[in-house]
């Protein structure tokens, strides 16, 4: 298969030219020829070849010219018109929580009514018969959805959702763990018997909420007595249920699943983004065993219990202590490093956690079954609860980050609404004032509403942004725990009222491409287990691009009544859309920039390090493809074959072939041999 890609001039061609027939001219080990080699270089230069020798790359650019480098024992990799793109860098993840060993996994996050996960959960007890925990023991559940979680139309006659956990068991621990990361469920016994504060077992009850638990008060529902009702938000699980089942011997026993999570997916650098004690020992265990396989940055996260006081003021020197301490493990690695520090602004903005911290107070919603949207006035006493939570004072951010730029490391925050961004970004603008020499690529996560006044900021204070691109596209039934609570909302099911454009919401809504072009620098992670469990890279592509998806409509029609002219094409800010290329470079060399590496990895040019990957599918030409018909509706038969095929394999078809680290194939589909000198890559 022939390939005309567009060939321009680059550096290294030029080395080459000059050294003429040199006695010193360097021979390349392997070639790639035949496919679509995209660069990520600062021309976003696709071309025809790629020579590698030992473990650099040496040379990208023409064919004929690469095969000078070739010798007898040169190993000639045929493409066959595969795509050949850089290693990619996830900016935002969190491996061990996706592999952690749970006890049940809720069906695809479906499970929106509390009997239907009460049945799920005794189903999958039932199947696991005597392997199933002993009482006493926890009982972990994963990928739990908690939209609407206290509302009577979830809770279905029970008087909260502790009391409906409990038809599942009484003498376990049962928690209910987030899809979203800030979401939780218990039962009473777990309220009684789980919960830990440094350490010592507390009961979580309406005594100790008012004393030693009055810093969670916040994030614990409560009921007119008082006593909690099972929810929890954000660092109220975090701090007090330490419920893990896998300790870091387990996963440092478990390398080879963990180094091929990444690795099958085609990441070949990472940022763990909420680094706890156990990430650090597995991480610097496998890092000094030399088996950890990509480049892992690890970002210490602040901890409430660990690093504040009760009034929410932070302990730098404590932060500090622990961030050295990590680092000091990963000296000496050159796959582990240690140079940024996790700040949580905020929470997240779905009903009925709603801890995102926003500029303007939710709105006060009442939903009927029907879908029609009832609006109460604001206490005038709650008003300033009611614009959600900073997980710290604006101030203490402001001092820690002016901290953590100082002693050289990078500031990585979880911000979500508008007020936690404008936070992060003011806290950054002024420790750049405290320390202009600084060139720390401080990162700010998720962003999900951002005001117009605030993009340009980004790029004058030279600050990343790293939002997960599958989230740009609509999702009705997670829309519907947001839109009306921003923006007043006559019938969730009136998809035209509820998504549209003008809408507070949407014009706030992941703002990226402005972003970008307002000279700010986009990243991306995937924030997995998040929503998904596996990184999923190319379905975050596709939705980048996209920002689109097919919804039901009317929406509240039960699916398997639904027809293929019952669905109608939305999508979120349209312009707001990024090209194909500029994701991929968010994805490579952009990732190598917020990860701080990008003089070594990132992009396919001369003296850098040969971490690539090849995939099946050339998503470059399909995304150029792609078109829209007379009444707006994406191409996506063409645009769906982009997304990752484990993420679902009805209509996805992009997979990872082969992934290399250091020129070194670390990972690979089958292969096929065809001479001794030629390899050709099939699906």
């Amino acid at each position: 298969m022939s390939n005309t890609f567009p060939i321009k001039p680059t550096l290294a061609m030029a080395i080459l030219a000059a050294s003429g027939c040199s006695l010193t001219q360097p021979t390349a080990d392997q070639i790639f020829f035949n496919g679509h080699i995209y660069t990520a270089n600062g021309q976003q230069e696709s071309v025809e070849a790629l020579a590698i020798d030992d473990g650099k790359i040496l040379f990208a650019g023409p064919l004929d010219a690469a095969k000078k480098l070739a010798t007898n024992e040169t190993n000639m990799v045929d493409l066959d018109g595969k795509m050949l793109l850089p290693g990619l860098h996830d900016s935002h993840i969190h491996p061990l929580l996706a592999l952690e060993n749970e006890t049940c996994s809720l069906d695809e996050q479906n499970e929106f009514k509390l009997k239907e996960v009460i049945s799920s959960v005794k189903t999958c007890l039932k199947d696991l018969g005597s392997d199933a925990p002993a009482e006493g023991n926890w009982i972990t559940v994963s990928q739990f959805n908690g939209y609407g979680a206290d509302s009577p139309e979830y809770l279905q006659g029970f008087a909260d959702i502790a009391t409906g956990l409990d038809s599942i068991s009484s003498k376990h621990k049962i928690i209910l763990i987030g899809a979203d990361g800030h979401a939780y469920a218990v039962n009473h016994y777990a309220l009684q018997h789980g919960a830990t504060l440094l350490g010592k077992s507390i009961a979580v009850n309406a005594t100790s909420l008012n004393q030693s638990l009055k810093n969670y008060a916040s994030l614990i529902p409560v009921n007119s007595k008082g006593e909690p009702v099972g929810q929890l938000r954000s660092q109220a699980a975090w701090d007090l249920f330490k419920y893990e089942t896998s300790d870091a011997a387990d996963f440092i026993s478990r390398a080879d699943e963990l180094n091929q999570y990444f690795v099958s997916n085609g990441i070949t650098s990472a940022m763990e983004a909420w680094a706890h004690e156990r990430d650090v020992a597995v991480y610097s265990q496998l890092a000094a065993d030399n088996n950890l396989l990509p480049r892992i940055s690890l970002s210490i996260v602040v901890q409430k219990d660990k690093h504040t006081d009760g009034a929410g003021g932070v302990d730098i020197n404590k932060v500090m202590a622990d961030v050295n301490k990590a680092k000091k493990l990963a000296n000496g690695s050159n796959h582990l490093k240690v140079d940024s520090v996790k700040l949580m602004v905020d929470g997240v903005i779905e009903q009925p956690t709603q801890t995102a911290a926003l500029f303007e107070p939710y709105l006060k919603a009442d939903i009927d079954a029907d879908g029609s949207t009832h609006y109460k006035n604001h206490d005038q006493q709650h008003e300033k609860m009611d614009r959600g939570l900073l997980e710290m004072p604006a101030t203490e951010v402001e001092r820690l980050v002016k901290a953590i730029d100082q002693a050289g490391y990078s500031a990585h925050f979880h911000a979500i609404g508008d007020r936690a961004v404008d936070v992060a970004l003011t806290a950054v603008e002024k420790a750049r004032a405290a320390n202009p020499s600084s060139t720390a690529p401080h990162n700010i996560a998720h962003l999900q509403m951002v005001r117009k006044e605030d993009v340009p900021r980004f790029g004058k204070a030279g600050v990343f942004a790293t939002p997960t691109p599958a989230w740009f596209a609509p999702w009705h039934a997670y829309d519907v725990s947001v839109m009306p609570y921003i923006d007043k909302v006559k019938n969730i099911y009136n998809l035209d009222e509820l998504y549209r454009e003008d809408s507070k919401y949407l014009e706030r809504f992941y703002p990226i491409e402005s972003i970008r072009k307002n000279g700010g620098m986009i990243s991306i992670g995937s924030d997995a287990p998040v929503d998904f469990k596996g990184p999923r890279p190319f379905t975050n592509i596709m939705f980048g691009l996209l920002r689109g998806e097919w919804i039901a409509d009317p929406a509240n029609v039960p699916e398997e009544e639904l027809g293929d002219d019952d669905y109608r094409w939305v999508v979120m800010n349209k312009n707001e859309r990024m090209n194909i290329r500029d994701l991929i470079d968010a994805y490579t060399i952009n990732g190598a920039k917020a990860l701080q590496q990008d003089h070594i990895v990132g992009s396919l040019e001369a003296g850098k390090l040969a971490d690539f990957i090849i995939i099946n599918n050339d998503i470059i030409s399909m995304a150029e493809s792609i078109s829209e018909d007379e009444a707006g509706n994406e191409d996506t038969e063409t645009a769906y074959l982009m997304c990752d095929l484990a993420y679902d394999a009805e209509y996805c078809s992009t997979e990872v072939l082969a992934t290399y680290i250091n020129g070194v194939k670390v990972y690979e589909k089958p292969v096929v041999v065809v001479d001794e000198k030629t390899t050709s890559l099939t699906n």
